[in-house]
């Protein structure tokens, strides 16, 4: 099965770690690849502890500007995909959350068409998979089974306040 949480709307890793965490309360073996992320919010601080959930970050703490994207991001990103891979052919692991993923297939950094021949090979085995960020290709979408798009009503940070701890990191 495949998941997709997309839109502009905030909530979209919220929704995919409260999967996660089901998903682990039901002692299934969880793996998160969080792309262009890195650091220690509180899910992955709380994440860690869990016994069955893996929390892999491939970010660099540099950031894509004008579509240009830094040569170790990209390095990075696309070793986050090869692992990616692996989890999803590895037998042990139940779910697997592509976290901001979208951004590497959006950015080019990871091939569209790779990545879709991949999932329609993996699609109908019995794992979850799981697919965040904004954007979503419109075929990525018509392969998913669940695409659900979270959109922007009203955020804080559109009147200056900033991201706040524990809420939104």
């Amino acid at each position: 099965m495949i998941q997709i949480y997309t839109g502009d709307g905030k909530g979209k890793t919220t929704a995919s770690l409260g999967v996660a965490i089901r998903a682990a309360g039901h002692g299934m073996k969880v793996v998160i690849l969080q792309f262009f992320k890195e650091g220690k919010t509180g899910e992955v601080k709380f994440l860690k502890r869990a016994k069955n959930i893996k929390v892999l970050q491939f970010g660099t703490g540099e950031f894509v500007r004008d579509g240009k994207v830094p040569k170790k991001l990209k390095e990075k990103t696309q070793e986050g995909w090869r692992i990616a891979q692996e989890f999803i052919q590895d037998d042990k692991t139940d779910l697997i959350i592509l976290d901001e993923f979208t951004h590497a297939i959006n950015l080019g950094i990871i091939e569209k068409d790779e990545v879709l021949k991949f999932l329609k090979i993996h699609k109908n085995s019995k794992k979850e998979i799981i697919i965040t960020g904004r954007n979503a290709d419109t075929s990525l979408s018509e392969l998913a089974d669940l695409v659900t798009e979270m959109r922007k009503l009203k955020h804080p940070y559109d009147i200056g306040i900033k991201a706040r701890k524990g809420t939104e990191y």
